[in-house]
């Protein structure tokens, strides 16, 4: 039996390289020779605390940003074939529940999130092969065809708070995701603030399109919204950090009227107070978002087909495979800058 190499998840903390059989499509499934996979913030987390959402059943393969080569179709796949280059999503609908029946697919009742990134193959499920996985240019590298999934996301946050050509858009955080939200928000023409903490990561927010950025060390983030908006607040804010207490200054940053997007998720059981009255007679939308869906996934295939995402900012280095367990061990509390692994 042929064998590969590949990352697996024991538990929090523990991720090895192993050996495990080389995987062979059934119908309408595809494998595809990873060419490139990025470390995710989400996969750092799931390092550290596990994630049974993300990772089913243990042991787990590990990772879900990824593009390659296919080498092998099954039966029934007639849009792909040996050779493609492409880039698969993580998941994709089922088709048939309540939610994607109405094309609110990143809520599908039977989604199973895909993994198996870091290892040298892939064996990409029917459902996924089906709906969500994309053909590249000529032009775009492994790497950064990886960057869609998380773009995708960022495209998701974007048009459901339908930014739109003049508003005022504010960020809170500076890490990969707010690169992405800039970006996506730029593309539809959008003024963007960007507060954070970390200097280095602010001066990134502006390489990546900013219009401002500001340090909360220096500013109050909520005055420096006003005073950026005649006294109003941001027509769109972004809570790109996952905490209540940024939950709360998201709502404090909008103008009345306005839309926040709660795009970074908190811990589970977390209470955040709201000033209901502020909600309520400013007239507040609030939205959650989650994951992407395979519209947002094609569109961000696209953005990075046309060069329009600085993708350099984003992806700091590479790392070979067997370097994937002690890298997460060296990192994993900082969980900062994305690295490409190369099988």
């Amino acid at each position: 039996m042929k064998k590969m190499r590949a990352v697996m998840f024991y538990a929090p903390k523990q991720i090895r390289l192993v050996e495990v059989p080389l995987p062979s499509p059934g119908p309408g499934e595809i494998v595809v020779k990873v060419g490139a996979a990025l470390t995710c913030g989400t996969d750092f987390k799931a390092y550290r605390q596990g994630h049974r959402v993300l990772l089913g059943d243990l042991p787990a393969p590990f990772g879900h940003e990824l593009a390659g080569t296919v080498v092998e179709t099954g039966s029934g796949v007639i849009h792909l074939k040996n050779g493609d280059r492409v880039v698969c999503a993580n998941s994709a609908p089922c088709d048939e529940c309540f939610y994607c029946r109405r094309g609110q697919n990143q809520l599908c009742d039977r989604l199973k999130l895909h993994n198996g990134a870091y290892a040298e193959y892939n064996l990409v499920p029917a459902h996924i092969v089906r709906h969500n996985v994309w053909k590249l240019p000529d032009a775009l590298g492994f790497a950064e065809a990886a960057l869609s999934e998380p773009l995708a996301c960022a495209i998701h946050g974007a048009e459901v708070l339908s930014t739109a050509l003049g508003e005022t858009t504010a960020i809170i955080g500076s890490g990969p995701m707010a690169l992405l939200l800039i970006q996506a928000l730029r593309a539809k023409n959008t003024r963007v603030l960007v507060f954070g903490r970390d200097r280095q990561r602010l001066e990134l927010a502006r390489q990546a399109g900013a219009h401002e950025v500001h340090s909360a060390h220096d500013v109050d983030p909520v005055e420096a919204v006003r005073a950026a908006t005649e006294g109003r607040g941001a027509d769109c804010v972004f809570e790109a950090v996952g905490q209540s207490a940024t939950w709360q200054q998201s709502l404090a940053m909008v103008r009345k009227g306005g839309r926040v997007c709660l795009f970074g998720g908190c811990a589970q059981g977390t209470m955040v107070p709201v000033d209901a009255h502020r909600v309520h007679y400013g007239q507040i939308s609030l939205h959650g978002v989650f994951h992407h869906t395979p519209l947002y996934f094609r569109q961000a295939v696209e953005l990075l087909g046309r060069g329009a995402v600085r993708t350099q900012l984003l992806i700091h280095g590479r790392i070979p495979l067997g370097d994937v367990p002690a890298f997460f061990d060296a990192n994993h509390e900082r969980s900062g800058a994305k690295v490409a692994v190369i099988p």
